[in-house]
C-alpha cells in the first residue's frame, strides 16, 4: 500500500512539472513577430520603420534639404497600409540642413502592413514628395 502511494505521488508531481512546462511553452508562444521594415529613399529624405519589441513601432525620417523655402513644411509618420489609414503622424517646419524626425506608433495592430513615410510641401502648398519606408508586417 505504501509502494502505491508514493507511484500516485511521483506521477502527480511528474504530471504538474509537465503541465507547468507546458504552459510557460504555450505563454512563450503567443508573441508575434514582425517582417520586413527598414529604410528607403535617397539620402536627403531617407525613411525606416522598425518593430521596437515592446509593443510598439518606431518609425524616423533622416532629411537634409539644404535651403529650403519658409514655407516648407514635412509631414511624417506611421501609414497603416491595411486599413489605408494615418496610424500616427506629425507635421513640423523643413529645416535647413540635416533633420531628424522620429515618432512612435504605441498601437499596433497584429497582422497589419505599416510604413513610414514623409510628405515634404516644399512652398508650403497642397502640392508634395513623398517617400516611403519597406512595409513592415507587424
Amino acid at each position: 500500500m505504501r509502494a502505491r502511494r508514493i507511484k500516485r505521488g511521483a506521477s502527480l508531481a511528474l504530471a504538474a512539472a509537465a503541465l507547468t512546462t507546458t504552459m510557460a511553452l504555450a505563454g512563450a508562444g503567443t508573441a508575434a513577430a514582425s517582417t520586413g521594415g527598414g529604410c528607403a529613399g535617397p539620402t536627403y529624405k531617407n525613411v525606416c520603420v522598425a518593430d521596437h519589441n515592446n509593443g510598439r513601432i518606431g518609425a524616423d525620417a533622416y532629411l537634409n534639404f539644404g535651403n529650403v523655402d519658409s514655407k516648407c513644411y514635412v509631414t511624417f509618420g506611421v501609414f497603416d497600409k491595411t486599413t489605408w489609414s494615418y496610424a500616427t503622424y506629425q507635421t513640423v517646419s523643413c529645416q535647413n540642413g540635416y533633420q531628424h524626425l522620429g515618432i512612435e506608433l504605441t498601437n499596433p495592430s497584429q497582422g497589419h502592413d505599416y510604413v513610414g513615410f514623409t510628405h515634404v510641401h516644399w512652398l508650403g502648398n497642397g502640392d508634395y514628395e513623398t517617400q516611403d519606408s519597406p512595409v513592415l508586417t507587424y
